[in-house]
């Protein structure tokens, strides 16, 4: 057996066991269940509340946590505006405590979908850069022996590269909600989080007719705080602005997110159903294709590519609809679990 042949099935017995993860990735998380526990969005929260913070202290976490964004950091001030809850002073300021633990859960939530999307994100990419990694070994290797053009093995080395790349990146935005979290929950920025809870797709089964009801009631919160607190600055024209169409503007708001949700519900489901099983099914046909020869390096690279982009793309959808609908929770005052 000559080398080159030898080098094609050394591979192919690599990249296939790594080519299905869901099978071995099912075992591991059941293995891992066994020893680390996982924590859900809803721990985190009643680690905030657990001191029984005060509006102060929950508008000043949330004044912090909103100055921090991993694609805006270098705009990070310390210094932004207040969150408009009632002090802590005011005889009212009960009437608020709920709506400011309601924003707080909401934030919370919304991170969590951050924190849990990047982890999983930086699992795929990780499985892609290990690859990527031994195929540019092997690239090297046959170059140098004549087996593979100068072309070819460039092309391993900057894939490899550019994933890479985009794993920092991903690791950044981990660790930066990370630090929001933690701000959020009133823990210490650094305090490693623990493990959580794998984010599921969701399906929106929320009643559109309660959802609408309570946006409008609480459309006019300004001007009830305002009520409450005579000596609060007047209500900005933002805040009584549509007033007079607010049916309208209620049924619009719940029904864009609707579709929406809905939208990302299709989306995430066509991903794990059919595009990441045809990808697969297409990388395993090019293996067998590369290792009978009639198939070149490069295609075998673009092809890994493709179906680990499309694994992290799964993964940030499921966040995206948790960030979306831990949104509408909070505008709307009703969990839509």
């Amino acid at each position: 057996m000559n080398y080159h042949l030898l080098s094609r099935i050394l591979y192919l017995s690599i990249a296939l066991m790594l080519l299905v993860p869901r099978m071995g990735n099912t075992a591991d998380a059941v293995r891992t269940s066994q020893i680390k526990s996982t924590y859900n969005a809803e721990y985190f929260f009643e680690r905030a509340i657990a001191g029984k913070p005060t509006i102060h202290d929950v508008g000043e976490r949330l004044r912090i946590a909103q100055g921090i964004d991993p694609d805006r950091i270098a705009e990070f001030t310390g210094i932004h505006e207040a969150v408009s809850f009632p002090g802590d002073t005011d005889p009212d300021a009960d009437d608020f405590k709920e709506e400011a633990y309601g924003q707080l859960r909401s934030e919370i939530r919304m991170t969590y979908a951050e924190v849990a999307s990047a982890r999983s994100q930086i699992t795929e990419g990780k499985r892609g850069v290990e690859l990527l990694r031994q195929m540019v070994e092997i690239a090297t290797t046959q170059y140098a022996t004549g087996k593979l053009d100068q072309t070819q093995a460039l092309k391993a080395q900057i894939e490899w590269e550019k994933l890479s790349e985009t794993l920092l990146l991903l690791e950044k935005r981990e660790k930066i909600y990370s630090i929001r979290l933690n701000v959020l929950a009133g823990a210490s920025p650094e305090d490693p989080v623990p493990h959580l809870e794998a984010l599921q797709e969701y399906l929106p089964g929320f009643d559109t007719n309660e959802l609408i009801e309570s946006y409008k009631s609480r459309r006019f919160l300004a001007l009830f705080q305002q009520l409450v607190r005579p000596d609060a600055p007047a209500a900005s024209g933002e805040s009584v602005h549509g007033t007079d169409s607010l049916e309208v503007e209620a049924t619009v708001f719940i029904s864009v997110v609707r579709i929406s949700l809905d939208s990302l519900h299709q989306r995430a489901r066509r991903y794990r159903t059919s595009l990441i099983v045809k990808s697969e099914l297409a990388h395993a046909t090019r293996l067998e294709l590369y290792k009978n020869g009639k198939l070149d390096f490069s295609s075998l690279v673009e092809g890994l590519v493709a179906l680990s982009e499309l694994r992290r793309e799964y993964q940030a959808l499921l966040g995206e609809a948790q960030v979306l609908k831990a949104k509408v929770e909070y505008v709307a005052g009703v969990s839509i679990n």
